[in-house]
């Protein structure tokens, strides 16, 4: 009989079906945790539609694995350990702690059998876990990785004040960690560990790949040695066979799972996408030759927008005429101003004071009627007369409705949204999320121009250019 899988992903292993439901697990905001055998954000459908697990008696047990490469990732443990643990974690996730001292009791029980490899996969509404992680990057380039990553595991408290603390403790230099936290110095390469942790389908903290077998959260320790019992059965037979032990994990992934495809329609933008977005006519802020073009997709009355406004305003500030800004109308139906501020500001625009108008009006922070469009248009100089007569009108309207129309054909289902470059981002993320999208796509400006890109061209290149 077919097993029945719950979350993302199955497993079948000798009759044991470790799954990722009923045990403790953080998940990204506006993902729902649901009972066990529902899915999780993007539907089990899709594994479903994976390899079959059926388990007849005497049949040999298909074992589903992931292809889940180190790469530059932190690993502690001999090269030549048969049982690789990869774990994609959030130090500022409960549940991760959990699973970290699961982790340290493996590497107790198992000693010089398995080896552990650490990758970032800081959740969003965890403030101090983006910080961090990129704060154990810079550990690692001072040799103190895993005294960082050790230390912060045996807190419960991780902030920016901590985050020194410790690092202090594992014997940091505080003016280093200082100045590649302001510059981001690591922020590409945990950028790059989460992109991998989304092709893998990981979803929620802390998520385990065993010789790149799967298990989602933080499961008892001695349900983790089951796994890593069979694995050192399967390293010996392969050792057996012929494979050098420093190779026995290149081996057992080889074949592994490099993405998961999901049918079907995504919830939201896929963030990892790279999509062509024009910018027409719309109005525009900064150089032609900026390397990061942001074209953001707004509403007026949207809340979200307005503190979305006030990111992009300091990024604008600190980047300067590295960024070029476009706007597109994205009123939203249910707000009853939403459309008319979008003819407001076209209106403003006609009278070359779109931007000034604009700022005015994410100043309100979404509070506003028609008559509060009039007064801003008067306190920026614009001709009242005109101004209401363009409000009542629908001169404006063929252009807002063409941004509704791209927004809706490039998945954009709310407000705000931004394409950076032509990557997706969607809602108010904090500075230092947007932050790092910016500086890897002022690492990816770079390297196009180095590859014989003109400056006027490169937006157009990038576009057309998957992020690795």
């Amino acid at each position: 009989m077919p097993s029945s899988f719950g979350l993302w992903v199955r497993f079948a292993v000798l009759g044991v079906a470790v799954l990722g439901s009923g045990v403790g697990a953080c998940r990204p905001s506006g993902r729902t945790i649901v009972p066990d055998g529902e899915a999780v954000g993007r539907g089990v459908e899709d594994a479903e539609g994976l390899p079959g697990f059926e388990a007849t008696e005497g049949a040999p047990v298909e074992i589903e694995r992931f292809k889940v490469v180190l790469g530059d990732a932190p690993v502690r443990g001999s090269a030549d350990a048969p049982v690789t643990v990869v774990m994609f974690s959030d130090f500022e996730c409960p549940y991760c702690r959990d699973g970290y001292l699961n982790l340290r009791e493996l590497e107790r029980r198992y000693e010089g059998r398995v080896r552990i490899a650490y990758k970032a996969f800081p959740l969003d509404f965890h403030s101090g876990a983006l910080p961090a992680a990129i704060a154990a990057r810079s550990a690692q380039a001072a040799g103190k990785f895993w005294e960082f990553h050790d230390r912060l595991y045996q807190q419960k408290v991780v902030d920016l004040d901590q985050i020194f603390a410790y690092a202090k403790d594992a014997g940091i230099d505080p003016k280093v960690l200082a100045k590649d936290l302001d510059t981001l110095e690591f922020g590409p390469e945990v950028r790059r560990d989460m992109r991998q942790a989304r092709r893998l389908g990981v979803s929620s903290t802390p998520t385990f790949f065993i010789n790149g077998r799967a298990v989602a959260g933080a499961q008892p320790v001695d349900e983790l040695s089951v796994l890593v019992d069979q694995e050192l059965v399967l390293a010996k037979q392969w050792v057996a066979e012929g494979v050098a032990p420093a190779d026995l994990y290149a081996h057992a992934i080889k074949d592994g799972y490099a993405e998961v495809a999901y049918t079907g329609r995504r919830r939201g933008l896929d963030p990892d996408s790279v999509t062509v977005v024009p910018i027409g006519k719309s109005p525009v802020i900064g150089p032609a030759t900026a390397p990061v073009t942001i074209v953001s997709f707004n509403d007026f009355e949207c809340p979200f927008c307005a503190r979305g406004h006030a990111v992009i305003s300091r990024l604008r500030a600190r980047y300067g005429d590295q960024i070029r800004l476009v706007y597109k109308s994205n009123p939203l139906p249910f707000h009853s101003h939403a459309f008319i501020a979008a003819r407001g500001a076209m209106a403003a625009g006609a009278q070359g004071k779109f931007w000034a108008f604009h700022d005015a009006l994410y100043a309100t922070e979404a509070q506003f009627d028609e008559e509060k469009l009039v007064s801003i248009a008067k306190a920026v100089g614009m001709d009242a007369k005109r101004f209401r007569r363009d409000l009542g009108g629908s001169e404006f309207d063929a252009a807002i409705d063409d941004d509704l129309a791209l927004g809706a054909m490039l998945g954009v289902t709310g407000t705000p949204a931004y394409f950076v470059n032509g990557r997706p981002v969607e809602g108010a993320l904090p500075d230092l999320h947007f932050r790092l999208i910016v500086e890897e796509e002022l690492d990816r400006a770079k390297a196009a121009q180095a590859r014989g890109v003109a400056k006027v061209d490169v937006y157009e290149a990038l576009m057309r250019t998957p992020v690795e």
